[in-house]
């Protein structure tokens, strides 16, 4: 009808003009149908790719072989042989960990395959990784660390020529991605990475959490994990922590010297696993550093309550929750993790209890207990097998409410459970009413969150949750107490640990001052960074910069059980002898600060240039192993691998001269090129790694070329002030020079 106004409708997901009844609805469920069988297909298909995110391991980690040039489909890899070399460096403890990996039980396993292998893995916030290996025949290649853009560049032409590369990649924060190319299906690739694990320290111990998720990616686990380590006379007796049936035993050989080796079963690869030494302590302080002339770096580690008087009393009921369908350790491992954890942080002066999920909850005593080393091990010895395979959660926390209620009102609660039957917020929300109707005044309830298998997914006002997150996360606000979940990359340990450090109470206004007698302290980076707050039982590490001379002056403040209170401490031994991976240290904190700011230009440039200049990985760059490197690991089987130059420096090749810079209205880019047939291209890139500018280098000669750009982009547009990348590449290398126009 002429001048009529039809109306469109989304039916189905199909934008369609008002019609007729009679002729609509038969189109309508024909498209129906198509689209039912389309959504059917697409649940099979999300329901199969859940089942191989489930196979891959947790999280962010992930193994994959695939053929990259054929096809985007993968398959799960398989890491043949894994090793790990363990070195406390104060802080941290560096890593070297080796990984042989294949195709076995993939679509790819002949001769005539040739695959790419993808390695996804986590590494907590604070790890720092600084270096990297690939063996290529019979030699060992040490990475070259470039400017993010340009290596993947290079990466990726290289896999379309089937050469020789591996690429190692920061996605964020915590997560990280290794690529190697190519791999025949019936041969295998080996590759070292070398990185700094923060350690977690407390009172006896410094532990640090062992790579078992990575190995967990393996289709095929390894048979056995060796983690060798070497002690001196400031790291001392080296253990692997929550699980005592493995020991490490002194060995002797021509690769390694005298060392420490255990050996960890396929049986055993769970997160709870750590490696530990006993704390180089000295009255809660620990300090070291390394100087060079009038200027040094030093390492801090400091408990706040041995620099004041806390008079801290610690009362902690101890509920222990198990469902055995949510993880992958047995009960006794659960148990043996929790005891480890009281015996590194409770002390006689502190009290406890222990109740176990059971049809029936099993309660160690009617009252608190001294916590001495022998009544914490007759703890559980008494308690043998005293959990069920199922969850009790309910009758467990009103059990241990009721006790800390009889037993004076005094104590705090802490909650190891990795059960998900609460997810649901109605049902939580009942719960969590009922449980604070029995608490008057509140009883902080500190939670560790264990679950690694199949957690729940929820959404709920605009949030998402897994498992119980909800339930714990408002159980812990509205008691004041604190929730810790291992899928916050926390190993199982690390969650209790993280819950038991609340006991000892907060210091509010907290203020930690370091300085020199002759001289002063600067560029400072504390772990955690707490801002003003600080826990009693939480020790303090901080990695800075210092000039001047001994003695070390140490100031802290703070309000406490509303007292206020300062003390300064004088150290006046000399710095001691550590080697030149602190810088790396106070690098790593450096860059991961810019990182976690506003990416202006400037800034991005910035963590470039640090990220180069010490070799240190960021989000914006890369280690690239090349067959063509410069730089051959002699010895790579040894902790400490020996780099020997193999031919002229990369950077003495197509020598390129630019200026002005900084320019304004012109800049000059001269390059001496010694094979003008290879040169593959020349451009201006941001340090976003976009393109900006492409340069034609047909005309280019051996010997001298100039070429000048004014300062605009491919579209005539003039670019913004800033820094920018000058990015030239031949089939052999390639360079990147920073440039910056005003």
């Amino acid at each position: 009808m002429v001048g009529r106004r039809e109306k469109v409708y989304k039916v189905y997901g199909f934008s369609m003009p008002e019609p007729c009844i009679e002729t609509a609805l038969p189109e309508l469920h024909t498209k129906k149908t198509k689209i039912t069988a389309i959504m059917k297909t697409l649940v099979l298909w999300c329901i199969l790719l859940a089942s191989v995110i489930n196979l891959f391991g947790s999280g962010y980690n992930q193994l994959t072989v695939g053929d990259p040039r054929n096809s985007w489909w993968t398959n799960q890899g398989t890491i043949d042989e894994a090793l790990l070399t363990v070195q406390p460096k104060g802080l941290f403890m560096e890593y070297g960990l080796f990984l042989t990996f294949s195709s076995k039980g993939s679509n790819w396993t002949k001769s005539t395959d040739t695959v790419e292998v993808a390695l996804r893995f986590e590494l907590p916030e604070n790890a720092i990784i600084h270096d990297s290996w690939l063996w290529i025949e019979d030699s060992i290649v040490q990475a070259e660390i470039l400017d993010r853009w340009t290596a993947t560049a290079i990466y990726e032409n290289i896999v379309r020529r089937r050469r020789d590369p591996s690429l190692l990649l920061k996605q964020s924060a915590t997560q990280y991605e290794l690529r190697i190319f190519p791999m025949a299906g019936n041969q295998t690739r080996k590759v070292k990475i070398t990185y700094l694990m923060p350690a977690t320290w407390n009172k006896s111990n410094v532990i640090s959490a062992l790579p078992t998720e990575i190995i967990n990616t393996s289709l095929t686990k390894p048979t056995n994990f060796p983690i060798l380590t070497w002690t001196d006379s400031t790291w001392v007796n080296p253990q692997i922590m929550n699980n005592p049936e493995i020991a490490f035993a002194a060995k002797s050989n021509t690769a390694n010297g005298e060392h420490f080796e255990a050996n960890i079963p396929a049986s055993k690869y769970t997160r709870s696993l750590a490696i530990g030494f006993d704390s180089p302590l000295e009255n809660g302080l620990y300090l070291s550093g390394v100087k060079q002339g009038n200027e040094g770096i030093y390492q801090l580690a400091i408990f706040p309550d041995q620099l004041f008087d806390a008079g801290v009393t610690k009362k902690a009921a101890f509920l222990i929750d198990y469902d055995e369908s949510n993880t992958n350790i047995s009960s006794k491992e659960l148990m043996n993790t929790v005891k480890n954890e009281m015996l590194m942080n409770l002390s006689s002066t502190d009290s406890f209890n222990i109740l176990c999920s059971n049809l029936a909850v099993t309660q160690f005593s009617n009252k608190w207990v001294v916590a001495t080393k022998a009544n914490i091990e007759e703890a559980f010895t008494s308690l043998n097998n005293p959990l069920s395979s199922y969850s009790n959660l309910s009758a467990l926390l009103v059990k241990g409410i009721e006790f800390v209620k009889q037993s004076g009102h005094d104590g705090k609660i802490i909650l190891i459970s990795n059960a998900d039957q609460y997810g649901d917020f109605q049902l939580a929300n009942r719960l969590t009413n009922d449980l604070m109707k029995l608490m008057n005044p509140k009883i902080p309830i500190h939670i560790s969150d264990y679950q690694t298998i199949d957690p729940k997914y929820y959404y709920h006002d605009g949030q998402s949750y897994f498992g119980n997150d909800y339930f714990y996360s408002t159980l812990s606000r509205l008691t004041l107490g604190s929730y810790h979940a291992v899928r916050n990359n926390l190993s199982i340990s690390e969650a209790v640990s993280s819950s038991m450090k609340y006991l000892g109470g907060a210091i509010n206004s907290f203020d930690l001052h370091t300085s020199l007698k002759s001289g002063f302290c600067h560029s400072r980076y504390t772990m955690p960074d707490g801002g003003n707050t600080a826990y009693v039982d939480n020790a303090i590490l901080q990695v800075g910069k210092f000039k001047g001379e001994f003695p070390f002056l140490i100031e802290i403040s703070g309000e406490y059980n509303n007292k206020i209170f300062s003390n300064l401490l004088e150290v006046t031994k000399p710095v001691s002898a550590t080697d030149t991976i602190s810088e790396t240290m106070w690098t790593g904190q450096y860059i991961k600060k810019l990182e976690s700011g506003n990416q202006s230009n400037d800034i991005i440039s910035e963590i470039v240039f640090s990220s180069l200049n010490m070799r240190v990985l960021s989000k914006y760059t890369s280690f690239l192993c090349v067959e063509d490197t410069s730089m051959i690991c002699s010895n790579c089987a040894q902790q400490q691998p020996v780099v020997t130059e193999v031919k002229e420096p990369m950077a003495d090749q197509d020598p390129i001269i630019v200026y002005p810079n900084p320019f304004v209205e012109k800049l000059s880019i001269e390059i001496t090129c010694s094979d003008p047939e290879a040169v593959t291209g020349l451009s201006v890139v941001d340090v976003t790694g976009s393109v900006i500018y492409e340069f034609s280098t047909e005309g280019f000669v051996n010997g001298k070329n100039v070429v000048t750009w004014n300062g605009t982009s491919s579209r005539g547009e003039r670019v913004k002030p800033g820094v920018y990348l000058i990015v030239y590449k031949t089939a052999g290398f390639s360079k990147t020079i920073k440039v910056v126009r005003k």
